[in-house]
Formats: C-alpha cells, structure tokens, sequence
C-alpha cells in the first residue's frame, strides 16, 4: 500500500521508502494512502498518533534497529536495519510492543540467538560502530566495578520504560552501599555540554562514583568492569550479550524476562504484571531482537538482507575505513 509521512519525517530520513519497496512516501493528508508511519515518540509522532485516528488509518511505528550502522545517523550514517511496528514503540512498556510479543514467543530460536549473539560479541559489535576499540584509563582497583549507565535528561526511553529522575537517583544510592567501584558512563552530548544529564557531576561526585571521560566502544567499557546498572538503556542490553550481570531500575525491552535483576517501581509492575510473565534466555531475546524484529537492507543497492549479512557489511566498512 502507498504510505504516508509527516514533513518531519521525510525530510529527516529521506531513504526510508526504500524500506517499503522503493516507494516515495506521501503527506499524511494525501486521499491514497492506506497508512502511517511515526518515527519516535515526539511531537511528529504524536501528530501522526492524531491523523491516524481521525482517518482511520492504520499507524507503524520505527525506529533504528538494534544492529544499526557503523556511523551515527546525526552524522548522515543511512542504517542496516530499522524496527516496524504495528502495536508500539520497542522502549515502551506501558503497553505491549511487536517485540515484546516476539520475545514472548521464542521458544523455538535458541541456537539462532546464540549463534547471532556469538558474532556480535566476537566482533565487538554494537548499535552504532564507529568508536574505537581501546581500554579506557580508570583508577586501579581491587573492589568489583559496576557501570551505571547516565541518560539525557528528557531521553523519551526513560519515561516510555516507566522511570524517571528518582529512578537515578535510587541505583547511585544503592550503587554508593555496594562497596564497588562504580563508574558513571555519561552519555556523548553530556560530555559536549550539550545536554544534562541525569546524574549530576556534583551529586555523583559527593557519592564516590569515576565518571568515565574516554571515548571509546561499548565493547570496550563492558570488558573492563563486572556488573552493568542502568534504567533503560540499549547497552544494558550489550552487557547481556556478553555474559554481564545487568540490573535494571526501569523496564527497557530486555528486562522483566528473568535474565536482569529488576529493580522495578511501582507503577511499572502493575504495567508489566501479567505480560513479561515468561523466563526468558538472553540468547531467545536475541534472537527476537535480532532476527524476527528487524527488517535489515544494503544501503548500496537497498536488496533486504539478513542480520548474518548486515554484520559482514559492517566489518567490511570498518576496515574500509580503517585503511583510508
């Protein structure tokens, strides 16, 4: 069917109708459309929300898969893979998403998920893949290390995963009681002064936290500490793929599943109550997030690839540009 935009959206990702057949996408307000993407949570996607409903159209909701791209796509990157769902955002939990109901439902992909979590971990893989790979300088210690994970204050996953400000404020002071090292991972427009972040220098200074200052992949940060504390972010989701304890202070699309210790509010059990209700092992979340969720594409020639393909493309670009 022909597909429909907000201005935001076409102007912002103008390759994603080559996600649907090479089609060029619509204005939600065209009469041949047959429905309508949304493209986050924001504005755009809530104006989408009300087209939707007032017309009768069906509405998709995408994002960037999990498997994205060497570069950022602030910096022009065009992904490897992006998500689309009919029932909702993958960061939100207080309804059930197309992932969620994947990951419900992988009983039958365990080799899958492992095979594909061993090539994204022996490739030091991750979401985007152009930072390198080199241990970053931290104080010597004896003690265990734990990462707690900083978001940007605002970040829609806080919020869409049922946490919030004292959701941060609760894992530094569970973290300051550990009798860890902990390290605080700031998130790149923090450390530019762009944005605030949600643990502040002054407050996790006073409580004994590092903040980590060095610019370099995930892989590299989750080699060199033991456990991962987060609210909502991906790369709580890293750490799983590699073995890590993970524990979680909202509900981000792999926690609730038995392989995080959930620190959930409130609010937050209620919402997941009834829904997360199967164990899952992180090589079935995997595969669901990794394989059954995505749609994946060679920006060369837009042919749909497979999650297999999309890693070789990505080490082949990574040492295209290690050569230049």
């Amino acid at each position: 069917m022909r597909l429909g935009a907000t201005f935001f959206v076409r102007n912002a990702v103008p390759w994603l109708g080559q996600y649907f057949g090479g089609q060029k996408i619509a204005t939600t307000l065209s009469p041949s459309i047959g429905g309508v993407l949304s493209w986050g949570s924001r504005m755009p996607a809530k104006t989408v929300a009300a087209i939707s409903r007032l017309r009768g159209l069906p509405r998709w909701h995408l994002e960037d898969g999990f498997l994205r791209s060497v570069g950022l796509g602030k910096a022009g990157a065009i992904p490897f893979s992006i998500v689309v769902d009919d029932l909702g955002l993958p960061v939100d939990a207080s309804r059930p998403s197309r992932l969620e109901r994947l990951i419900a439902g992988a009983e039958d992909v365990t080799e899958l998920g492992k095979t594909i979590r061993e090539q994204i971990v022996r490739h030091r893989l991750s979401k985007y893949n152009h930072l390198p790979h080199r241990a970053p300088v931290i104080e010597p210690t004896t003690k265990r290390r734990i990462l707690l994970i900083d978001q940007v204050v605002g970040d829609i996953s806080v919020g869409k995963a049922l946490g919030s400000h004292a959701s941060f404020e609760r894992m530094l002071a569970d973290a300051q009681k550990s009798g860890a090292q902990c390290l605080i991972l700031r998130h790149p427009d923090v450390m530019a002064g762009h944005r605030k972040g949600y643990l502040a220098t002054e407050t996790a200074g006073k409580a004994g936290a590092i903040f980590l200052n060095d610019i370099v992949s995930a892989a590299s940060i989750l080699e060199v500490v033991d456990e991962v504390w987060t609210v909502s972010s991906p790369l709580g989701f890293d750490a799983l793929l590699r073995g890590m304890p993970v524990r979680c202070y909202a509900a981000p699309f792999y926690a609730g599943w038995g392989v995080t210790e959930d620190q959930f509010g409130v609010y937050a059990k209620a919402s997941l109550a009834g829904r997360r209700a199967k164990l899952r092992t992180v090589d079935q979340i995997a595969a669901a997030a990794f394989w059954r969720y995505p749609t994946y594409r060679n920006p060369a020639d837009w042919r749909q690839i497979d999650v297999f393909q999309a890693i070789e493309l990505i080490l082949a670009q990574q040492r295209s540009q290690a050569r230049s």
